[in-house]
């Protein structure tokens, strides 16, 4: 019988295989623009999915009669001049919301818009 042994022995590579795809100028610039391109689609489509905010001819146009409170005068005295056939909470709260009032409570000399 004769024995066989191989020429040369078994051999490890001197640097570990790298796993990693590395991507040469070709791949970089596609996944560029790749990138680049979803990030406009995606813009554009969030830019014109809004409904456009345009006026027409919806639009309401209110003039308001403005007063200047005197001293003494409350809006509960305003309401029976202004609005006697309407109840003056109701009247009040509408006037407080016109003006962005915090209270009801008014000073002389402070000009209000009235409904």
């Amino acid at each position: 019988m004769t024995n066989y042994s191989p020429a040369t022995g078994m051999t490890r590579p001197i640097a570990p295989v790298s796993k990693r795809t590395v991507l040469n100028s070709k791949g970089r610039r596609f996944v560029r623009q790749a990138t680049v391109l979803t990030v406009a689609v995606v813009a554009a489509i969030s830019f014109f999915s809004g409904q456009a905010a345009t006026a027409g001819s919806d639009a309401v146009k209110t003039n308001f009669t403005y007063v200047t409170i005197h001293s003494g005068e409350s809006l509960w005295q305003l309401a029976g001049k202004i609005a006697p056939n309407e109840d003056p909470r109701d009247w009040i709260a509408k006037v407080v919301d016109l003006n962005a009032l915090t209270s009801a409570e008014v000073a002389p000399g402070q000009r209000i818009a009235l409904p």
